[in-house]
C-alpha cells in the first residue's frame, strides 16, 4: 500500500465553502460539522473523531459572521471558536495525529503593517478592531501548533488564509466580500432594482482567491515538511469597485453602484504575499474572471 492510501483525512467543519470543496479534493475523507457533532464538548469531539484514528485533520469548523456580526457578537464568537479548537486539537493530540492543518486568517495581520504581508508580520502590530473576533483565536490556535511541533515532534500547520470565493459560499447578512456583491447583483437583475448600495469608498483593495485554488493550496500547508505557516493567498491585489465592475459585467446589471461611505469599509488596504505557497509548488489554474463567472452563475441559481 502506497503512502497516499495510508493517509485518513478527517474534515472538522466539512459543510461549509472551504470544508465542501476539501471533501471534493479529498474524497475518501471523513468529515463533520456543527450539525452532526458538538465541537465544543469534549466527549462529543473525542467520539466523533478519535475512533477512525486519522492521520490528518483539516481544522475548517468555527462560528463566523461578517464584519458587522463580529462587532455585534464578539465574546460569543470568540469563547465558542476558542473551545472549538482546543476540543480538535485535544482529540487529535491524544489520538497521536502528526498532520493538522488549522484555517487561519489574513484578519490577523497588523493593520498598518508594511505590505504585501508577510507570515513573519503576524503579532507584529495591532489588529484592526473590527477583526480581532475572527483573529484572536486563530492566533492563539496558530501558537498551539506550533508548541505541539516544538514539543511533540507533530507537522500541525496554520494556512493563513485570504478572502476565498466560490460555489456553495455564505448569502445574506453572514456573507463576506465577494459572496455579498454577488448576491447584491443577483438580487438587483432579478428584481429590476435601479441602484445597488456598495460599503466604503471601493478603492479599499483585497487579496482574493478562487477556492477550487484554495483548498489545493490548504493541501500543499497541510503536507509540506518545511513551514509551520504558510500564507493562502493569489498574490494579486483587487479593489471593490474593479470586483464590482466585473461582476457588473458578468451579470448585465445596468442600473448605478452607490458608493455608501458612511457603512465600514474594514482596512485600506490588504496585499498578501503568496512567496512561501510559490516555493511549495503550488500554481494558480483559475483566472479571476473565470472564477467570478463560475461563482455568480451559481449564486443566480440559488
Amino acid at each position: 500500500m502506497d503512502l497516499d492510501q495510508k493517509m485518513k483525512y478527517y474534515i472538522a467543519g466539512n459543510r461549509g465553502l472551504v470544508g465542501t470543496h476539501y471533501m471534493h479534493l479529498q474524497p475518501t475523507a471523513r468529515g463533520g460539522n456543527t450539525s452532526t457533532c458538538d465541537y465544543t464538548h469534549y466527549l462529543s469531539t473525542y467520539t466523533e473523531i478519535a475512533a477512525d484514528k486519522p492521520t490528518h485533520i483539516v481544522v475548517n469548523a468555527a462560528t463566523v459572521g461578517g464584519l458587522q456580526e463580529d462587532l455585534d457578537r464578539s465574546f460569543e464568537l470568540m469563547t465558542r471558536n476558542l473551545k472549538i479548537q482546543n476540543n480538535i486539537f485535544e482529540v487529535a493530540a491524544e489520538a497521536g495525529v502528526q498532520r493538522l492543518l488549522l484555517q487561519g486568517s489574513t484578519c490577523s495581520y497588523p493593520e498598518l503593517g508594511e505590505q504585501p504581508y508577510t507570515e513573519d508580520q503576524l503579532m507584529d502590530g495591532k489588529i484592526y478592531p473590527g477583526y480581532l473576533t475572527t483573529a484572536l483565536p486563530k492566533l492563539v490556535g496558530m501558537y498551539q501548533c506550533r508548541a505541539s511541533n516544538d514539543k511533540r515532534g507533530t507537522r500541525w500547520r496554520t494556512a493563513i488564509c485570504t478572502n476565498m470565493f466560490g460555489p456553495g459560499d455564505r448569502t445574506g447578512e453572514h456573507a463576506h466580500v465577494v459572496g455579498a456583491l454577488m448576491q447584491k447583483f443577483v438580487d438587483a437583475v432579478r428584481n429590476d432594482y435601479t441602484e445597488i448600495e456598495i460599503w466604503g469608498s471601493g478603492k479599499q483593495s483585497r487579496d482574493i482567491l478562487y477556492i477550487k485554488d484554495a483548498v489545493r493550496a490548504m493541501d500543499v500547508v497541510l503536507n509540506n515538511d518545511v513551514y509551520d505557516t504558510v500564507n493562502v493567498a493569489s498574490g494579486q491585489e483587487v479593489t471593490i469597485q474593479q470586483l464590482a465592475e466585473t461582476i457588473r459585467e458578468i451579470s448585465g446589471f445596468t442600473g448605478r453602484l452607490w458608493y455608501n461611505t458612511d457603512r465600514p469599509e474594514g482596512i485600506k488596504q490588504r496585499s498578501i504575499s503568496n512567496k512561501r505557497l510559490i516555493e511549495l509548488g503550488w500554481e494558480h489554474r483559475w483566472c479571476v474572471r473565470d472564477a467570478l463567472e463560475q461563482t455568480y452563475e451559481w449564486y443566480a441559481q440559488q
